[in-house]
């Protein structure tokens, strides 16, 4: 999975990427290229799977941070204002200025609700030049696709009034729509960048709940030694690092759930939508599993660490046989029984 940093200039974007890849990162040439962190997510099931069967291997879920450039501009084209990046991405990560730093008082609300315009914008402009392509094809005679030209016309209606296309599910996630990179309807998350001594939340002017980051104290936690870390952590009242509480908001943001695979060859995290069917699942595995899927062996990560072992979750009655039909849930261990 993609997160994107934006936001407006100055907000601390490039702050807080540092922070989050712990300046282990991919650093775009002259900033003329996107700076990218490809990072484990943090689980704590994960390790205490990898340390009750001590596996060979042990590989965590892993989720990709970009901080793209500051884009050229060109004045005959309003949509080269956002990074190009930004279209890629399977989630934005809003980074809203709430410090003064020598540039003036923040205005957070205003700066968020300025930002949101810009993607409306953005989208409202890509969607109308389609549908004007679409117009001038139907003109000259040729087959139209009457689903697409009705959805962008819906999602016309939303952007301009002023509505972000994530508001309604089905239009956000339509296939159809998906190769547009429509901006507002990716999921969202938004963080406040706080000043060093705020931890709270400010009041963005709607229903907003940003996640609160002090990217200039995060960074200086990124470069401490674990003990260090942990105990600079609790001196400040902060429980979790801005990385953990990031991912957390993005997977929620995504609807993404966890599940596990184990055995003495690896324990290892794969990452599905929630509401993912047991054969989407096996496919994250390996596209075989998905085309030969047969039935999958599952136990919940919780009844496997209250009975002790696999045997146990047997005798208990907690182990089960899942076909194609069965619902993934979040925390949930696989075993896929498949044919090819």
């Amino acid at each position: 999975m993609k997160l994107a940093l934006c936001g407006l200039p100055s907000s601390g974007k490039s702050t807080l990427f540092l922070a989050l890849s712990g300046r282990k990162l991919s650093q775009g040439k002259a900033r003329e290229e996107a700076s990218q962190a490809l990072l484990p997510v943090p689980d704590a099931r994960v390790d205490r799977l990898s340390a009750m069967y001590q596996p060979k291997k042990t590989t965590y879920a892993q989720i990709t941070f970009i901080d793209p450039p500051q884009p050229l501009i060109k004045a005959d084209d309003p949509l080269t204002k956002l990074p190009a990046e930004l279209r890629g991405a399977d989630a934005l990560v809003e980074v809203v200025r709430n410090f003064d730093g020598g540039l003036g008082a923040p205005q957070a609300a205003a700066d968020h609700q300025a930002f949101a315009q810009e993607l409306l914008l953005s989208d409202l402009i890509t969607v109308e030049r389609r549908l004007e392509r679409m117009a001038q094809d139907r003109q000259r005679g040729r087959k139209q696709d009457e689903e697409e030209a009705a959805l962008l016309e819906r999602a016309k209606q939303m952007l301009e009034q002023e509505t972000p296309l994530r508001g309604d599910a089905e239009l956000a996630g339509h296939v159809k729509l998906k190769g547009f990179g429509l901006l507002s309807a990716k999921p969202l998350v938004v963080v406040a960048n706080n000043a060093e001594d705020d931890p709270a939340p400010p009041d963005l002017g709607d229903e907003s709940e940003p996640v609160v980051i002090r990217a200039s104290i995060e960074g200086e936690l990124a470069e401490l030694a674990d003990d260090e870390r942990a105990e600079f952590m609790a001196e400040l009242g902060i429980g979790q690092s801005a990385l953990d509480r990031l991912i957390q908001a993005g997977y929620a943001a995504m609807e993404l759930i966890s599940f596990f695979t184990v055995g003495q060859d690896e324990v290892r995290a794969w990452t599905v939508r929630r509401g993912a069917l047991a054969p989407q699942a096996a496919g994250v595995i390996h596209s075989d599993l998905e085309r030969g899927f047969i039935r999958a062996e599952v136990m919940g990560y919780d009844d496997l660490l209250a009975q002790g072992s696999e045997a146990a979750v047997k005798k208990a009655g907690l182990f089960k046989l899942a076909g194609k039909d069965h619902v993934v849930s979040d925390g949930e261990i696989l075993h896929v029984r498949f044919s090819v």
